[in-house]
């Protein structure tokens, strides 16, 4: 079981890392290349439109096809499209490229990147869900959301040390993890029967149990992902930070993030092995307590703590709507529900940007106002849902 656990955690948090490190050099790159900010943008919201469609379509092909072959090809074809973006980037900085085709080839190799990297996410998830059943579950989904939140921290930090080197190291670092990662894979994790012989079992959006757990998703990863756009700003704004200062405070920052998101996750699956619905509720009162110190104070060690503080409500989110989403679908249904899980990553990521910038242009304060409210909200239903008395067939949904 632990060589299980450790296949599949490597497996996320390559993918993760993978996609993390191409948001931190892409502005820069479309910069050297003499385009657009708006280009910048349209390949960033290619991405997750492409994540968000294809997530559930792998998910459902791992329950039908195996989990261990698709997330072979998800880091098959993860080399090879870093690779052709690596390659389009190289032609437009030596000029070989310029004008509609780079623009084109960009945009083709950045959609195949998040065409594969969901398959590794999707099926991950899965594999995790047939190994794991009940109160077991909520660890192995910790073992995944640690993963995660791994990946989306390390992800731009790793980038920004490469940079240093290179503005295309960072991907050169992209294609060698995928290779080893497939390797890895390859190696070591058990191959399993696919979930269904027949046709997989269809998953709905809303299917009883399983929509709050995707709406939990939603809630969350909107929380993540506004913090990451907007958090600079904020603490530029608010702290008078000059410009060369802001990057590695802000990257400070995610760090005591990411590290309480570990915390949060091996206390969980070590000590807690709390049901969903616990962890989602407690999650959430963390979450908000984060909110209200970064709108509160005025002193840098405080804001480190609104992100560590961020982390911990985090973590045991994300854990909660992982276990409780897998738990609502049938054996036959964890690649659909997984790639669902993984599809409002993707939605987050096309929301949360527009939004929270909008939402900042307005008043510094107000994205993390919804975050609040958001999460508030999503306490207040989790509560109301915990004081019904489930029936057997319902616990842990």
């Amino acid at each position: 079981m632990n060589k299980v656990r450790g296949s599949v955690f490597f497996s996320v948090f390559v993918a993760m890392l993978g996609l993390m490190l191409l948001a931190p050099i892409t502005p820069s790159l479309i910069r050297e290349l003499g385009l657009r900010e708006i280009h910048s943008g349209i390949l960033i919201s290619t991405g997750s439109i492409m994540m968000a469609i294809m997530a559930p379509v792998w998910g459902n092909i791992s329950d039908a096809k195996g989990r261990k072959p698709v997330i072979l090809i998800g880091f098959i074809g993860m080399a090879i499209s870093m690779l052709l973006l690596t390659i389009t980037f190289y032609g437009g900085l030596h000029h070989w490229l310029s004008g509609g085709l780079l623009l084109f080839l960009m945009i083709a190799a950045r959609s195949l990147v998040s065409l594969f990297i969901p398959a590794i996410l999707s099926s991950s998830q899965a594999y995790m869900g047939d190994v794991t059943e009940g109160k077991e579950r909520g660890r192995g989904m910790a073992i995944i959301s640690a993963a995660n939140g791994l990946g989306l921290v390390l992800g731009p930090a790793v980038a920004g040390v490469f940079t240093f080197i290179g503005l295309l190291w960072p991907l050169y670092f992209g294609i060698a993890m995928a290779v080893i990662a497939l390797a890895v894979t390859l190696l070591l994790m058990p191959a399993t029967k696919p979930a269904s012989q027949k046709e997989a079992a269809k998953v709905s959006l809303f299917q009883p149990g399983l929509r709050f757990y995707l709406f939990a998703a939603l809630v969350t990863m909107i929380g993540l992902v506004t913090i990451q756009v907007v958090g600079g700003f904020y603490l530029q704004d608010q702290l008078g930070l000059p410009s060369d200062q802001l990057a590695g405070t802000v990257s400070f920052g995610l760090m005591f993030t990411g590290v309480a998101m570990l915390i949060s996750q091996v206390v969980q699956s070590k000590w807690l092995k709390w049901e969903p619905r616990p962890m989602i509720l407690l999650g959430s009162l963390i979450l908000v307590a984060s909110m209200f110190i970064f709108l509160l104070t005025t002193y840098l060690p405080f804001y480190y703590l609104a992100f560590f503080v961020f982390g911990l409500g985090s973590g045991l989110m994300m854990t909660g709507f992982m276990a409780g989403a897998s738990l609502s679908g049938s054996n036959e249904q964890q690649g659909g529900v997984a790639g669902l899980v993984a599809a409002m990553q993707g939605i987050s990521a096309i929301i949360a940007p527009i939004l929270s910038t909008t939402l900042y242009q307005m008043n510094r304060y107000s994205p993390m106002v919804m975050i609040a409210v958001m999460t508030a909200l999503l306490g207040t239903v989790m509560l109301a849902r915990s004081r019904k008395r489930p029936s057997p067939g319902e616990i842990g949904r």
